[in-house]
């Protein structure tokens, strides 16, 4: 989160807008929404918004989000949503306190480095949320994860070229470990490394309650399993 690395924005951008399919981020905003409750025309905002693929999703349910990510690069993809964007850290938001209803986290933005910037991201979210706000993230499952350490996978993607992941998840430390390589057809070699955090609903809730939120609902309201897909937290920032 600290360090921004064109090279791994440009993979990012370049897979996940191959890999992710449009009725996937159609699905996850309808879950955040359904869980934070908050009616358009409240200003909202995607927290970490890459290239903007929740952005649309939410302006098309009625929203008028605002999109902050640390990346010039999936910002200028963004700007095709035609929604205000932030280039920003999210460890250091450009909003006055209390400026939210309701903010998103997609797929372990905030989680993107170490301990201490999940904990300082999340502290941001509560000082930028109102009273009684929403915090809505969606990350994969440690369980699931932890099932299955050790993930690969090659294809070769159409106007891309071959892509090359190799996936090591240590339960221990929470920490999933990235590398993926992209080979043009044209002969370019891109590759990069992402650490990504992830916590259990336990850990999770301690987290929020360090940073002024409590953990309100999970989604799926049920115990984790090796098939839940991914995890979804609705996080309430206390009243004052």
């Amino acid at each position: 989160m600290s360090h921004v690395n064109p090279i791994a924005d440009r993979i990012f951008l370049e897979t996940t807008r191959r890999f992710a399919p449009p009725k996937l981020a159609r699905d996850d905003v309808r879950t955040a929404l359904l869980l934070a409750q908050v009616a358009p025309g409240k200003p909202v905002a995607d927290l970490g918004c890459g290239y903007g693929r929740h952005l649309a999703e939410l302006v098309l349910a009625g929203h008028t989000p605002l999109g902050i990510d640390r990346s010039a690069l999936l910002l200028r993809e963004a700007g095709r949503t035609g929604t205000q964007l932030l280039q920003a850290d999210l460890r250091q938001l450009p909003l006055h306190e209390g400026t939210l209803s309701a903010a998103f986290c997609f797929y372990s933005s905030m989680f993107l480095g170490t301990h201490d910037d999940a904990r300082a991201a999340l502290a941001e979210a509560a000082r930028v949320l109102r009273p009684g706000g929403s915090l809505v993230l969606t990350t994969d499952n440690p369980v699931r994860l932890a099932a299955r350490p050790r993930a690969e996978f090659s294809e070769e993607v159409p106007g891309l070229g071959r892509v090359v992941e190799h996936s090591t998840y240590d339960a221990a430390a929470n920490v999933d470990t990235v590398t993926k390589r992209v080979t043009t057809a044209g002969g370019e070699v891109l590759s990069a490394t992402f650490v990504i955090r992830y916590y259990a609903p336990s850990e999770l809730s301690a987290l929020a309650q360090a940073a002024g939120l409590s953990l309100q609902k999970l989604w799926p309201d049920a115990p984790l399993t090796e098939a839940t897909p991914q995890l979804v937290a609705l996080l309430e920032k206390r009243e004052q």
